[in-house]
């Protein structure tokens, strides 16, 4: 019996490790401690990040987020998206939390401009995302900044 559950166990790490491999990383469970870098709100409802965003980063990329890139490896950057909770008089809340948009540097990312990229469910669960389409292409724009929108207030 307890051979059985050893491999039960050893079954389950192996299976998350290449679940984990073939996504490229997990949710950053530490994210909360990073630092706001600002907020913006989507108000096309045609576009798939509609809704209200954060963005906090870790302390690997600070210093060159005031610079304006390039990134370490190492920097995560973290979405958090809510939806539009429109109330009366104009006034536009966050709702529900929908999903966590993650940017992690990885100079081996080569074909995603040396980022890996991935979503997360409100509960942290990965969300299966065509990477190039769904968040690289939008990106290009930002090549000039690392590939990062986000810029320090002056």
């Amino acid at each position: 019996m307890v051979g059985f559950l050893v491999a039960l166990l050893i079954f389950g790490l192996v299976t998350v490790a290449r679940a984990e491999t073939r996504k490229g990383m997990a949710f950053p469970k530490e994210w909360t401690k990073y630092k706001h870098i600002g907020s913006l709100v989507i108000t096309d409802k045609n576009s798939p990040l509609f809704g209200i965003h954060h963005f906090y980063m870790n302390k690997k990329g600070l210093e060159a987020f005031n610079k304006g890139g390039p990134y370490p490896d190492g920097t995560i950057i973290v979405d958090t998206v809510y939806e539009l909770a429109e109330g009366s008089g104009g006034i536009v809340n966050e709702g529900k939390k929908l999903f966590y948009p993650v940017m992690k540097k990885d100079s081996k990312a080569k074909d995603t401009g040396g980022w890996i990229w991935a979503a997360f469910s409100p509960d942290g669960k990965y969300i299966e995302k065509d990477v190039k389409k769904d968040f690289f292409e939008c990106h290009t724009a930002a090549k000039e900044s690392d590939y990062v929108f986000s810029k320090p207030l002056k």
